[in-house]
């Protein structure tokens, strides 16, 4: 993948903000309407291997638990698909066939608003031809022009797609738009062995330490780069050359990076979206109007304070430090506000 700076992040130091909050959005967490806007689809395709399936079997299960108990999805939005569902009926509803997924996907769209959140998650294997990326399912194997649309068919406009399979960077062109935050285990369709990311990004999401900035959640930024760590640290344990480089793409220009940052214009959408439904937003199906205006308006502001350390580098220190210390102080007059509601 090319690497280099986009052109929508040629901002002058005074507008650098204003550029980035225009690329970050708001994904759902809290809704005002009280309604859980959080999809998840995980997808498991062929195994090939007994070994690996109950390997990719016991994943599945791990993040169906963490979507369920720990991130509070709602059961009946996420559907989880495995290449044999007699294998653990309870756990998948369906075969990881291609008509399967369209399926699934017409039943989200039909639910789902353009102000929702998408959820992918995909394991097993891919392969790439030299032209084209396919994820082997039962029966046909969609192209990743085939995956992105009939994902893309649901209207949620805040996506997170994490494609852990062989040759999967391959896919993330396809993958890759405004509003998306695409993940890859692989940097290229020329990575073709196994891979190991699957395994530590659900630990991740489901890991305290993977919190760095200790502040309660995982960002999808901090569970990308602790599945990368974990994937070094995993090679260099078995003294084998690292074949699989994650990369993650969010600003929508179809090129991933192992390291996003400022420089390079990937990370930030991913370093504030959260699966998670944020603390401060599980009761506010219950809450007053006023009062769920009052969380909407913090997590705002705590977006826009990531996005202020995002463009910290592109502005002058003394700017930088006055606008940290306004929107912090904004923060602290609504989080004060919504202790006494």
């Amino acid at each position: 993948m090319k690497a280099g700076r986009p052109t929508h992040f040629r901002c002058g130091y005074g507008a650098v903000l204003g550029c980035v909050l225009l690329l970050i959005g708001l994904p759902a967490t809290a809704r005002a309407d009280g309604r859980d806007g959080r999809w998840a689809i995980v997808i498991s395709g062929v195994s090939g291997d007994p070994a690996l399936q109950t390997e990719y079997l016991r994943e599945a299960r791990d993040l169906r638990a963490a979507l369920d108990t720990g991130l509070h999805f709602r059961k009946d939005q996420i559907f989880v698909l495995f290449d044999d569902v007699s294998k653990e009926p309870e756990l998948i509803q369906y075969q990881s066939t291609r008509e399967n997924l369209a399926r699934v996907c017409r039943d989200i769209a039909r639910r789902a608003s353009q102000d929702d959140f998408l959820f992918v998650f995909i394991m097993g294997h891919g392969s790439y031809d030299g032209t084209s990326y396919k994820l082997n399912l039962v029966g046909p194997d969609p192209t990743a022009q085939e995956l992105a649309a009939v994902l893309y068919s649901i209207p949620a406009r805040n996506v997170l797609v994490v494609n852990t399979t062989t040759c999967s960077g391959a896919s993330l062109q396809s993958l890759s738009g405004k509003g998306r935050v695409v993940i890859t285990s692989t940097r290229s369709g020329g990575e073709k062995n196994l891979t190991h990311m699957s395994e530590f990004f659900v630990e991740a999401i489901t890991d305290n330490k993977a919190d760095t900035d200790k502040n309660g959640r995982v960002s999808v930024l901090e569970a990308f780069n602790y599945a990368g760590r974990k994937v070094e640290e995993y090679y260099s344990s078995e003294d084998n050359m690292q074949t699989e480089h994650a990369l993650l793409d969010d600003n929508g220009d179809g090129q991933g990076h192992l390291i996003p940052g400022p420089d390079n214009g990937d990370g930030l959408l991913a370093r504030t979206t959260y699966l998670d439904a944020g603390p401060a937003a599980l009761a506010t199906a219950a809450a007053s109007p006023e009062r769920q205006k009052l969380v909407l308006e913090a997590q705002s502001l705590e977006k826009q304070v990531e996005a202020l350390k995002f463009s910290k580098s592109g502005m002058p220190e003394a700017e930088y430090e006055k606008r940290l210390e306004d929107l912090l102080l904004k923060l602290a007059q609504v989080n004060a506000k919504l202790r006494q509601k």
